[in-house]
């Protein structure tokens, strides 16, 4: 495969445009590792104890994120930094994904997987690659398991995914984020607008029952 061709999972091949190369997802971060094995403890504060369950379609609440009982050097081996990325690793979220920003003290759990990207890759850049129907393809064609997928840090290593220079990564980024906060104020005014519609007939069988229609 060259560096300007698709891969199989696209359907046919493709060309990349100039400047951009197919690279596999191990070979643009420093570490890929798995999380703590603890039993989250609501009475701890800190450091907070980051699990799946805790990881919403709108991000994470912080403050209801449970600490753990950990030691000072197993913390340092997991604890959370910017920039950082997480996945779940097993059950029905299997591939799903969370960019750390600014987190507060915290390390991960063990069904998640953390991903530390290279200082020459944009974390926001790969993850918007992690929304994309190319990476949902390569997860659940690598996902392993029946009524339990999962993957791995070895499959999750194994994703391509197509890359520019940093630079270019950062443009994209930005183009990207200032298009999907359009998206979601759109999404958040429909859903709105539903709610509304939702609640015209309680409101018109008021009326009428007391006498306003």
């Amino acid at each position: 495969m060259t560096n300007k061709e698709n891969i199989n999972f696209e359907g046919g091949k493709r060309k990349l445009p100039d400047g951009w190369r197919w690279v596999k997802l191990g070979n643009l971060c420093q570490r890929i590792d798995y999380g703590f094995t603890a039993s989250a403890d609501f009475s701890i504060k800190e450091p907070r104890f980051l699990r799946i369950t805790d990881i919403k379609d709108f991000g994470v609440n912080w403050e209801s994120v449970p600490g753990c009982q950990i030691s000072s050097e197993e913390e340092s081996a997991n604890r959370l930094a910017d920039g950082d990325i997480v996945f779940a690793r097993t059950g029905g979220t299997t591939g799903k994904s969370f960019l750390i920003k600014n987190p507060p003290r915290a390390v991960f759990a063990s069904y998640l997987i953390r991903l530390r990207l290279k200082n020459d890759v944009a974390p926001e850049f790969v993850y918007s690659f992690f929304q994309s129907d190319s990476y949902w393809k390569q997860i659940k064609l690598s996902a392993r398991g029946g009524a339990q997928p999962n993957v791995n840090a070895t499959l999750l290593s194994d994703i391509s995914l197509p890359i520019v220079p940093l630079n270019e990564q950062k443009r994209i980024a930005a183009i990207l984020n200032e298009k999907m906060e359009g998206v979601e104020k759109a999404r958040k005014e429909v859903i709105a607008q539903l709610e509304a519609i939702n609640q015209l007939p309680a409101a018109f069988l008021r009326q009428a029952f007391n006498g306003e229609l």
